[in-house]
Formats: C-alpha cells, sequence, structure tokens
C-alpha cells in the first residue's frame, strides 16, 4: 500500500490519478463537480440545507478554496455546521431556512435528521428505515432575494453557484431567490424518481422549473438508490446558464 501511496502523489503531481475501475458514484460526483466549478470559475458556493456542513466539507476536500454561504434551519445540526465552517474557511452559516416567504415555520425532525423537511415523510422503507418524524422544531424562513446583499456583505466573489438540498422544499427556495438568480452561474438541486414525502415534486417537474428560469442541465450525480441497489431513488441535477453555452 506504501507503494501506491507513492505512485499516486507522483501521477498527482503531473495531473493523473489513480482511481477505481469502474469509478464509483462518489468519484464521479468528484469529477463532476471540479470540471463544472473550473468551467464556470466558480468562487462563492450558496449551500442550502447544509445540515451538518457534509457538502461544504466534500468541495474542501476537492480543492474547492472559495467561499462557501450555508444556511441551516435546525438547531442541532446548525452547531456542528458552524463548527466545521469555522475550522475550513472561508465559510459564512446562516441559522434559518430558505423558502418562498418570510415567516417562520415547523419542520419535521426526522429520526435521521438528514431527511429532516417541512414536507411529511410517507414513512420507513427497507432503503430509509429512519424516515420517520421523531419531533418537530419551529425555524426562521427567508427569501434569498430579500436577504442576498446581508449575505454577501464583505464578499467580492461574482461566480455564484447555487446548491440546494432540502428534502423536497427546493422548488420553493428557487421561488424565494427570483430576484437573485440572474447572479447564479450555476445551479444544484436534488431530484426524486421515487417520493419519500408527501407532495414533492417529480424528477421532470423540477427540472422543468430550472430550466424555464434559464438553467440547462450538465450532469446527474446519484445521491441513493432502491434498497441501495440498482434503480435510481434520488440524484443532484447540475445546471449551468445555458445561455453562456448555446
Amino acid at each position: 500500500m506504501k507503494a501506491v501511496g507513492v505512485v499516486q502523489n507522483c501521477l498527482r503531481s503531473m495531473g493523473y490519478e489513480i482511481v477505481p475501475y469502474p469509478p464509483t458514484d462518489e468519484r464521479r460526483s468528484r469529477d463532476l463537480l471540479r470540471k463544472v466549478f473550473s468551467k464556470l470559475s466558480i468562487d462563492c458556493v450558496f449551500d442550502v440545507g447544509a445540515n451538518h456542513g457534509d457538502y461544504g466539507d466534500f468541495l474542501r476536500d476537492i480543492g474547492y478554496k472559495g467561499w462557501i454561504l450555508s444556511f441551516e434551519p435546525v438547531r442541532a445540526p446548525f452547531e456542528d455546521l458552524a463548527k466545521l465552517a469555522a475550522a475550513r474557511p472561508p465559510w459564512k452559516v446562516f441559522q434559518y431556512a430558505l423558502g418562498s416567504e418570510n415567516g417562520q415555520a415547523e419542520i419535521n425532525v426526522q429520526e435521521s435528521d438528514l431527511l429532516t423537511s417541512f414536507l411529511t415523510p410517507l414513512g420507513p422503507s427497507k432503503t430509509l428505515p429512519k424516515n420517520q418524524r421523531v419531533g418537530r422544531e419551529t425555524v426562521e424562513v427567508r427569501r434569498l432575494d430579500s436577504i442576498f446583499d446581508e449575505c454577501m456583505a464583505g464578499i467580492a466573489a461574482r461566480q455564484l453557484y447555487l446548491k440546494i438540498d432540502t428534502q423536497g422544499f427546493d422548488l420553493e427556495v428557487l421561488r424565494g431567490a427570483e430576484g437573485v438568480l440572474d447572479k447564479f452561474k450555476g445551479a444544484q438541486t436534488e431530484v426524486s424518481f421515487v417520493p419519500i414525502y408527501e407532495g414533492m415534486p417529480k424528477y421532470n417537474d423540477s427540472i422543468r422549473e430550472f430550466e424555464t428560469r434559464g438553467f440547462g442541465v450538465v450532469d446527474f450525480m446519484p445521491v441513493s438508490r432502491v434498497n441501495w441497489d440498482f434503480l435510481m431513488m434520488e440524484m443532484d441535477c447540475v445546471f449551468a446558464r445555458a445561455s453562456e453555452f448555446s
């Protein structure tokens, strides 16, 4: 294993890397985001529904050094997020949800807080055994276009990327960003092929909402599969401004 590490370091110095074959879903996701961020010159990421900060941590691990602005309304994961952000700057955190209206709302806290959502869960399954509510929390909700200037205070970055992972609430976030959407060069949203919440949008409806706002699909990244096996349950859809590449 030591010899493999030496070879890997040598190849990386020349711009190459040893990777598993066939590539894992995670490897494909890493490579795709590196390519997209480089192509769009992204220097500031809005991370909506940040949970414990896993996405921001992932970005740092793949070499992204620009700003991260994370939004997480639920108290317990926000505390972890704030500690992580302080350790891996530049990174700002905000303890509220983003949506289509300013105000307060009750959020369903799930047994697995990765599944916490404003929508009602359909219940546990073999794939998601912890998709059940264990409590509720009243949280602050803001439209992105109402707090955008506040969030960007002191940040000179201008190549912005909007990443949304709010467990079925992504389109509400999008609608609350109408006034500033033209500032974003790229976007990423989780789309569902198998519903896990009541009333959550289908994947084609989600994609259509972004397309009508000027975004074009770049690629997809697997998130979860039915029974963690073969059929796709959720994917992240990555977009770029279509007008810049047509």
